[in-house]
């Protein structure tokens, strides 16, 4: 009986969470997050030693 009962609860969260697309979407949004983050991070890393050199060079 408690095998049964078990079955169906396992069975019915199953079916609930392959038809739920909540984490689909999440998985998506910090995937794009991260994107965003990394291309944020590459832009401040190539811009820094550019802007470093600029105010060497204006003798600031």
């Amino acid at each position: 009986m408690v095998n049964y009962l078990f079955s169906k609860l396992k069975s019915s969260y199953l079916e609930r969470f392959i038809r739920s697309e909540d984490g689909a979407v999440t998985v998506e949004f910090v995937a794009l997050t991260a994107a965003v983050v990394l291309i944020g991070a590459a832009a401040a890393s190539s811009l820094t030693g550019r802007v470093n050199a600029a105010i060497t060079g204006i003798g600031i």
